[in-house]
């Protein structure tokens, strides 16, 4: 299964927006459960920054993203 969604980071001078996909598989018997996480891109106040992301910020948003992906699997 998969979902396309977006994070985003509000506050009073930027919005910054990670549209990712996260694919998941809640295995069965054989088959173990999997996961990933793809980062489509991220704009900040509509501005693609996705290489500054990727450069920059990625370690530090990872965990946050990854977690409102498996709150909103199932929405």
């Amino acid at each position: 299964m998969k979902i396309k969604a977006t994070y985003s980071v509000i506050r009073d001078s930027y919005e910054l927006d990670v549209n990712y996909i996260y694919y998941w598989d809640d295995g069965d018997y054989e088959n173990p459960p999997e996961c990933d996480l793809e980062i489509e891109n991220v704009e900040l106040n509509g501005v693609d920054i996705s290489e500054f992301y990727w450069d920059w910020v990625h370690d530090n948003l990872y965990q946050n993203i990854w977690e409102h992906a498996q709150e909103n699997k199932d929405e």
